[in-house]
């Protein structure tokens, strides 16, 4: 969100910069993710030193002198037994920030939740985007989420809906965790699966099966070249071949000439599509294709103007000059 956010504003025209000067743990990707260097870093307990939010603030403070909107990716409000973590509290005073919420869908939501967000970030809270709203749910975020929020003192802002390829995972994320061996295709291993195909026995045109999907992977039993060839007839991001340790020669030399990631695994068919169930433990948003797609979400779904006006600080009013006296004569 907050990637997106800076890079939409920048898209509609407005200098935005994105941050993320505070974190509850050493390391990650989100600083990565956003250009910027490694954050200072909370205590165990989620409270953040004084020095670390100082050093927070200066981060900010300059990027402010470049940038018309800083958007900071702040720790989360509350741990997940839904405890207020202090930092992020903190570290918005401190930076004297508007807070935007993020709130994933659920049909339980309701304008109760906005009293923890409150007692976090006081006054500072602008409202919420409401994300992953699940497909038939459109009306109900609309006619119920939406006002119970607002009648809750916390408008939203924008709704945004489930999106597949943000639980992509990328090539290599399969091939570690299928223990894999790599043939051809180095060069995409950075490419999102959001379809896996299991290469069963096709008695049509392979193009009906094989060419219905965009950015899929197959899977298919190492003996099966047929089915192999078959599909690389069509465009994939991956050919996962099982039960073997060595594809078809053939097989191996149109997916290197096609620059399609080949691999072998040991396990069988149903062993290998059962291990892939494990992708949901290590799939991150951390891919510059899924911030694109986001981003796109993020235009279409969020009224930026009305996020930024409400960023605006007020103007003072003048105050009206006293006549002046005149002399008399």
């Amino acid at each position: 969100m907050a990637a997106s956010l800076a890079a939409a504003w920048r898209r509609a025209g407005r200098e935005a910069a994105a941050d993320k000067p505070l974190a509850l743990a050493e390391g990650g990707a989100d600083a990565g993710l956003l250009a910027v260097d490694d954050p200072g870093v909370a205590g165990a307990d989620g409270v953040a030193k004084p020095a670390v939010l100082a050093a927070a603030a200066r981060r900010v403070g300059a990027l402010e002198k470049a940038a018309e909107i800083v958007v900071v990716d702040a720790p989360p409000y509350a741990d997940a037994d839904g405890r207020a973590v202090a930092a992020s509290g903190a570290l918005a005073k401190r930076l004297k920030a508007k807070v935007l919420g993020v709130l994933p869908y659920e049909r339980g939501l309701g304008g109760g939740a906005v009293a923890a967000w409150r007692e976090t970030y006081g006054d500072a809270l602008l409202g919420f985007v409401v994300n992953r709203r699940t497909r038939y749910a459109e009306r109900d975020a609309a006619d119920r989420l939406a006002p119970e929020l607002e009648a809750a003192g916390a408008p939203v802002i924008g709704v945004l809906a489930e999106e597949r390829l943000m639980l992509a995972p990328t090539v290599r994320q399969v091939v570690e965790l299928l223990g894999g061996t790599l043939f051809a295709g180095e060069s995409g291993l950075d490419r999102l699966i959001e379809h896996f195909l299991i290469g069963g026995l096709v008695t049509e045109w392979g193009g009906n099966y094989f060419n219905r999907l965009p950015n899929q992977a197959v899977i298919a039993r190492g003996g099966r070249s047929d089915i192999q060839m078959s599909a690389l007839n069509f465009p994939l991001n991956a050919l996962v071949l099982t039960g073997c340790t060595q594809p078809p020669q053939y097989v191996a030399q149109r997916a290197e000439a096609l620059d399609v990631p080949l691999v072998t695994v040991e396990r069988n068919t149903h062993e290998t599509a059962e291990a892939l169930e494990g992708l949901a433990g290590v799939v991150t948003v951390h891919h510059r294709e899924k911030i694109e797609r986001f981003t796109e979400m993020v235009e279409q779904g969020v009224d930026l103007d009305a996020l930024a006006a409400r960023l605006a600080p007020a103007k003072p009013r003048r105050r009206p000059r006293a006549p002046r006296a005149r002399k008399s004569t």
